[in-house]
Parts: structure tokens; sequence; C-alpha cells
């Protein structure tokens, strides 16, 4: 078939096509992401592409055929060999496969690859292809010409109609979803990546190893997970009690440990964890001895009583007049928001733009540049980077991107990993890196940012006062104390609805700190391209503090950055909105209430009869005359006011030609 031929197949299909030259895999043409081409112009010299983000399509692209798989079969549990008896695939080079389906309805996701280096080389095992943000994504289509000079074919057939092509299947989905917890499995399960292991912490000639390895004998890890309200989801992963996405976060590795990379959960450090580290920090609150303790009753061995550290450091009482003649004006690094020799806590929940708003207040330090209307003194910036620096980079190209400044003349250093701040051997090794880099630019640093405190916490437990209590001082010890600089703490919030409004973890933290400020997260629901941050002062021991902040997020494309299909690289940084306090939600009236909690109860028996018949949950809705029987004896009318408020509300959702369903509806 040429390629004309086959455009008007592709167009009677409903799909979105781009042009592009013979042997290319990239469009050159500007906005080809936005508007299909017509196929009556094309030519039978050209390349032609699947549009995916104007198509609701999405492709799952598998490059290195034994690697990916080894990952389907063991790790998710996909035959990958079966896959091209059910599902429409083609390819371009013969060692790799595409295979086609319709995407789900996810929102704000984009391309996903798994990769590895070897040696200089990066070797990528498959992707997942689609785009729901705007960005252009798009597919080389049969019988278009390969760069290596053979032609695109399909494997399986194309399906005559677009209902026809597959929805991508629920697991895939779910990795979509969950993509950055479960990368790092798959890689694992590839001999290609190895969580570091928690630091042991023994009380000497008390504690020993030999503990742990009698504990992990007895118990799995999946015992203690589900004792304290993990669900297991499929054979690997697990459902935090305390998830707000309802995505399982944790993965059980092959050799019997978890893994998790969400930060939002108590186990979210990066680590592995085997059963004893497990109840350590489930049952007793991340705290060794007390971990050692429990285990020892659980294996009916004798526990022990630890001696308390005494302090050792010199005291002494100082007359009032020599504080009053030490006082001195504020010296702020960022006007009214943070000055020298001061602790800062910036909180929010997971994913809030906790980050975007730490990577915007350093580079404007290190620049010079104000913030947002509020004077910074330019100087020395440090970076502690807890969380991965992909995004860390990606984030300071955005900087530069939307704030037009380079960074390459400024005095902005960040850390390849965390620091273990209660360690006090690893935390003096950053200190003297720290001195050196002063010693550099003859100027201690004037902001030193701790991004997330989970992450540069060490072996021990948030929730500890004396744990906090040693954090805090260690910080002081060798930070604030040493450079006599601001030092800004990224933090979590609790993970309980009573706790959401302050940062995890003991109350010491908060009484340490001189200023404190609260990150929420504005989504739009109907545009995840399009959400803003808000920045609102909790807490200040001196001074008037700042009235509250909104931030929207400008995208940012990266075009010296493409990958291999010449799509560019993405991230963003904020720029000043204007403020608008939320509304308050309103309490439900009577109908409201009973309507809301029947389509809850409808709903929920509807998912599990779908879930006992082997049917796609997404499709599950409570038609209207469901609902009118769940609500008993309410009129139609009261039916229809309490629903059109629900809906207002955002309460419920309706799915048009299905039903409705609630809003926290099941996502897998």
């Amino acid at each position: 078939m040429s390629i004309k031929e086959s455009a008007k197949q592709y167009n009677d299909l409903g799909l979105s096509l781009v042009a592009m030259k013979s042997g290319h895999k990239g469009p050159n043409t500007a906005n080809w992401h936005t508007q299909g081409v017509d196929i009556d112009q094309l030519s039978e010299q050209q390349n032609i592409g699947l549009i995916h983000n104007l198509s609701s399509t999405c492709s799952l692209d598998i490059d290195d055929r034994d690697d990916a798989i080894k990952v389907f079969q063991d790790y998710l549990g996909i035959d990958a060999i079966e896959m091209k008896k059910h599902y429409p695939c083609w390819r371009g080079k013969r060692d790799g496969i595409k295979f086609l389906f319709r995407m789900p309805n996810l929102e704000h996701i984009g391309i996903k690859k798994l990769t590895y280096k070897e040696g200089s080389e990066v070797v990528t095992v498959f992707e997942l292809r689609g785009s729901t943000t705007g960005t252009g994504v798009q597919d080389v289509l049969p019988p278009s010409i390969h760069p290596s000079g053979l032609a695109y074919e399909w494997v399986t057939p194309l399906p005559t109609s677009f209902e026809q092509i597959p929805l991508l299947p629920q697991r895939l989905i779910e990795l979509w979803e969950n993509w950055e917890v479960e990368e790092k499995a798959m890689l694992h399960c590839l001999g290609r990546f190895k969580p570091e292991v928690v630091k042991r912490q023994y009380q000497e000639q008390t504690d020993s190893q030999d503990i742990i390895e009698q504990f992990n004998s007895r118990y799995s890890v999946t015992e203690i997970l589900e004792k304290n309200g993990y669900i297991k989801k499929g054979s690997n992963r697990f459902l935090s009690p305390h998830s707000s996405s309802k995505m399982p976060g944790l993965v059980l590795l092959d050799d019997n440990v978890i893994y998790s990379h969400h930060g939002g959960d108590e186990l979210g450090d990066g680590k592995s964890h085997d059963a004893f580290d497990v109840a350590r920090i489930l049952e007793a609150n991340s705290d060794w001895k007390t971990a050692f303790n429990n285990a020892r009753s659980d294996l009916g061995i004798e526990p022990v009583i630890y001696k308390k550290p005494i302090d050792v450091r010199a005291f002494k009482f100082f007359h009032a007049s020599e504080a009053i003649n030490k006082a001195t004006a504020p010296k702020w690094v960022i006007k009214n928001v943070a000055e020298e020799d001061s602790l800062v806590g910036i909180f929010g929940a997971a994913k809030t733009g906790k980050s975007f708003i730490a990577v915007d207040m350093a580079g404007c330090i290190a620049t010079g540049k104000d913030w947002h209307g509020q004077r910074t003194n330019e100087g020395l910036v440090l970076y502690l980077a807890g969380e991965g620096v992909n995004g860390l980079s990606r984030r300071l190209l955005g900087f530069e991107q939307v704030n037009n400044v380079l960074l390459k003349d400024s005095k902005l250093h960040y850390s390849e990993r965390g620091v273990q701040i209660l360690d006090d051997l690893d935390a003096e090794m950053m200190r003297n890196e720290a001195l050196a880099i002063q010693d550099l630019y003859k100027e201690p640093p004037k902001a030193v940012f701790i991004d997330t405190l989970a992450r540069n916490f060490g072996p021990g437990n948030e929730n500890s006062t004396e744990d906090m209590n040693r954090f805090v001082a260690n910080v002081d010890r060798f930070i604030r104390e040493e450079f006599r600089c601001a030092v800004i703490l990224i933090h979590h919030t609790g993970h309980n609805e009573g706790s959401a409004g302050r940062g995890r973890g003991s109350s010491v933290l908060p009484a340490a700190l001189d200023a404190e400020y609260k990150v929420t997260k504005n989504d739009d629901p109907l545009d995840r391209t399009n959400w803003s941050i808000d920045l609102q002062q909790t807490l200040i021991k001196d001074g008037r503090g700042i009235a509250p902040m909104r931030f929207a997020f400008q995208e940012t494309q990266f075009h010296h950055l493409l990958d291999e299909d010449g799509d560019p690289t993405t991230s963003g940084a904020l720029i000043a909105d204007t403020y608008t306090p939320p509304k308050k939600p309103k309490s439900l009236g009577a109908n409201q209430k009973i309507v809301y909690e029947a389509l809850q109860t409808a709903y929920g028996q509807r998912v599990r009869e779908a879930r006992a018949d082997g049917l796609e949950i997404e499709q599950v809705a409570v038609t209207q005359k469901e609902l009118k029987e769940a609500c008993g004896d309410m009129t139609s009318s009261g039916l229809s006011n309490a629903k059109s408020a629900l809906l207002e509300q955002g309460l419920i959702e309706e799915i048009i030609g299905a039903g409705f369903v609630p809003k926290d509806k099941e996502l897998f």
C-alpha cells in the first residue's frame, strides 16, 4: 500500500498524521503537534507519523527485546511475546516492535522511557509513548522508510475502526501513572539498580546483626506491611494506608526487601528495607532501640535497658546586657522571607511544587535577582538534592529560561546525593566540602537548602523527640552556626488528615524554626497543564512576615535536549500570579448527603462486581435509574437538585452516556 493510500486508511480511523522527510523519524515543521497534515497534500516521497496527542492514542515501543521480555514477564507479569497475537503492532527496525493502543483517561502524562547506561552507551529497553499535556508525541507509521532503509510494516493488522483499537492494558496504565516508583524496581529486575541499604545503628555491646537476621527469618516483609494496613496489589506492589493517590507506591524486590520512591510515605526514603527495618519504621517510630527490644520480645529474648546519652557541651549564663549589646537589624537573604543565621521550613504534601519554590529561591539568591518583589542578598548557595539530580537539572534549566538568566556565572552548587545529617561523619563530610567551596569564593554560603528533610535525615525517626532534637542540633552545628547562613528545609506534611496543615514528624521541628511556609497546589480538574502554587506563612518568630503568594507554573521546552524521536525535554519554573483566598467548602445538605453516600455505596458494589467478572473498572458508573433506586423515596426534584449541587462542588462526576461516579473513584 502506498503512502497516500495508507494515510487515507489512517485518516478514516480518525487518526491525525504528520509528514516528514522519507527516511527520517522526526518532524521538521513548526507546530506539527497542534494540527494534523492535510493528507491530500502528501507525496509518496514522504514519511508519515501518528500524532498521539491529537488522536487519543499511545504506543508501547520495545527497543531491547531480551530486556523487555524479562521486565514484562518477571516484574510486570505480562507475556510480551503473546502480546503480538492480541494487539495491533508494527516495526521499523527488525529487532524492535511498537504496539498501538487507545489512550486511557490519564491526566498530565508524557513519554516514559526505561533506560540504563552500558559503558558510554544509553540502552533503551522500552517506552510508553503518548501525551495528555499538549506536548507533541508521534510515531512513524508504515509504509514509511526507517533510517536504516527498511520500510515500516504492520506485524499484526490495524483494526478497521477506532473503537477496535484496544485500550492500554490496566497494568501498563498503573505503570505509567506510577512510573517514578516502579522505574527503579524494573531496573533492579535487570540487575541495573541496587537501592542503598539502611545504615544499621547498633548500641555498643548491646545490639547485633544476629537479632536482625533472626527476625527476618521469622517474618517476611509482606507480613509486616499487611499487619500495618498496607494492601497488596498484584504480586509485588503495596498500597500505603496513607496514600492519597490510591496508587501502590511500594515495590517488593526479588531479594525480599521493599523499595519506595514516594517521599510522602514513611518508607519512601529511597533505600531498601527488610522486614526488621519495616517493623522499625512502622511499629517503633523508626527508633532503633525500640525496634531491637520489640524484636527481642518477638523472639523470646529478654529486652535490654539502654543508657541515655549525656550532653557534654559547656554551659554558661550571660548577662542580659550582652544580648542587648549584640542586637542587630535583620540581615535578609530574601527580604521578609529568610534572614541570615536562621532556620526556615517549607512544607507541603507530596507533588505540590515545594522543590520548584526552593529552586526559584535558590536561583534568585545565587544571581541577585529579586524574588517576586522581595529583595535578595546575592551570594553563595548550596543545595542538598536528596530527591534526584535529573529533576533538579531540568528545573534549573527552566529557571534560566523563564527568568532569562544564566546560572553558569552564579554561585549555586548542588550535591548529587542527600546527607545523613544524624550521622556525624556524613554531616562533617558535607561541612568540609562546604568549607572548601567557601575558600574558593572567599565567602560563606548565604543559604543552604535541604531538599527534603526525609532524604537528608539519616538513621533515625522524624517522629522521635530525641532524634529530631539531634537533627536540629546537627543542622545548627554543621551548617547554621558554622556559616551563619539561612538554612531552608523542604519537608512533607503529615500522613493523617489532621496533620495535613503542618510539617511531618515531631513538634520539636516547628518549635526550632524561625519561619515556616506552607505550599498548596491548585489543580484545574479540566486542564492539568495549568496549575499554580500558593505559599502561605504559618509561623514567624519576629516581624510581620509576608502576605500569601501565588505562583503560576510556566512550562518550558528544551529543543537542545531532544529524545531519539526529536521530541523536546520539558520542565518549567514559577511566575508571579494574583493570590485569591480559597473558597471554603460548603457543608452538604440533607438530600446532598443522602445522594452522595448512596452513590458511593452503589458505585462500590458495581466495582466489586466488575472485578469479580474481570471487567475494566474505569468503565464502571452508576446510572440515573440505579442512583434513584439507591436514594429510596426521595423525590425526583430533590434528587435532581442534590445531584446538581454535588456536580457543582466537584464531589461527583458525570460520565456522558454511562452515569455518575464519586470524585474519589477507583483508579485500578
